[in-house]
């Protein structure tokens, strides 16, 4: 009895641990839907990380244009201080502006140098109501929207919604911390450090839709009969004979 009890509590957990299926695919996507290339962000507003990543995603976008998918998703970490709250504000934002590409990124960029304003200790003493007309207010004066239109929108049941559900469905990648990137739906170790420099080197290979070869330097101090694999930024090993170098992977047959 004992063991079918444990099993039924399995199921239920399982049904209702379920993420709900977004009516559209999650994130807000600058590109093509059929770009060669989709990269991945999974970014908290309220995250110093994310903050200091963003220039460099930006310079990224604006690099390669119509030549790659960038796409946003909302992962608000639950121990930084209202950080839900600005991310339920993008949704507002791209619903009242329906899904204005200009408007999402102008907030997204907004929130993140105005970080300060709503992060952590800035409101320990400010009432819920408080933040959200402060956020209501900075946004009135962006001319994103007006205030009262995104005030409207934080109280939207079907905005908070969305925004529960991107959180789920990010949990449901395995995400766990912010930023998290990835590219056309596998893990890279992206992170404010990387410059777009840094980036290039990962996607330009994958855009000339053939295996990138990777050439070993004269001096690429590696035993004699090994080649060096630069498989990502900042990181190396020494493959073997009969090794190829794969991009995020490293030596492998």
């Amino acid at each position: 009895m004992l063991f079918k009890s444990i099993i039924l509590i399995v199921a239920l957990v399982t049904v209702y641990g379920q993420v709900p299926i977004p009516t559209r695919p999650d994130g807000f996507a600058v590109g093509p839907f059929d770009a060669h290339v989709v990269v991945e962000m999974y970014g908290d507003l309220i995250c110093p990380g994310c903050k200091a990543a963003w220039p460099t995603v930006l310079k990224l976008i604006q690099y390669y244009g119509q030549k790659i998918q960038f796409v946003l998703h909302t992962f608000p970490l639950p121990y930084h201080t209202n950080a839900f709250i600005a991310a339920q504000g993008l949704h507002v934002i791209a619903n009242v502006t329906n899904r204005d590409l200009n408007s999402i990124l102008a907030y997204t960029t907004l929130v993140f140098e105005n970080q300060q304003l709503w992060y952590n200790q800035a409101t320990i003493n400010v009432s819920m109501t408080e933040v959200l007309q402060s956020l209501a207010n900075f946004v009135d004066k962006t001319q994103i929207t007006t205030a009262d239109k995104f005030i409207r929108g934080l109280q939207d049941d079907e905005i908070n919604d969305h925004t529960r559900i991107s959180w789920k469905y990010a949990c449901s990648r395995g995400i766990t911390g912010t930023p998290s990137f990835m590219i056309n739906g596998v893990a890279v170790s992206a992170d404010a450090s990387w410059s777009l420099d840094d980036w290039k080197s990962v996607i330009d290979p994958l855009l000339a839709t053939q295996r990138p070869s990777f050439t070993p330097s004269a001096n690429d101090d590696c035993p004699t009969g090994q080649t060096k694999c630069t498989y990502a930024p900042h990181k190396t090993q020494c493959c073997l004979n009969g090794e190829r170098c794969i991009p995020n992977v490293g030596c492998r047959c």
